[in-house]
């Protein structure tokens, strides 16, 4: 089983003005990648709506739109991507490899 963890520091999900998400305490929500063929366009879509689905979950969502809740939600989704990005890359490489191994 695939997987990608898109994970922040707990004093990034603290902001008291955004909505918390289900797995908000936990710092880490897992998105599942192996059903995906990351090969495609359609895959890479389907990786880019779980991701942000999982960005949702993770980062909580507006509930003012005030500019300091818009800033630390944006802080919120930039550090969750730069901590996936490498295990993004992996799950790319891996199916890349497998896809070359077949032909």
């Amino acid at each position: 089983m695939r997987i990608i963890l898109a994970a922040v520091m707990a004093a990034t999900l603290g902001s008291p003005a955004l909505a918390a998400g289900p797995d908000q305490h936990s710092g880490q929500v897992r998105v599942q990648t192996a059903d995906l063929d990351l090969a495609s366009a359609d895959g890479q879509r389907q990786l880019e709506r779980r991701l942000a689905m999982a960005m949702v979950r993770l980062c909580g969502t507006p509930v003012f739109f005030s500019r300091d809740e818009l800033a630390a939600l944006d802080a919120c989704k930039a550090e969750a991507a730069t901590a996936a990005a490498a295990q993004i890359d992996a799950a790319r490489a891996r199916q890349a490899v497998a896809v070359a191994a077949r032909q």
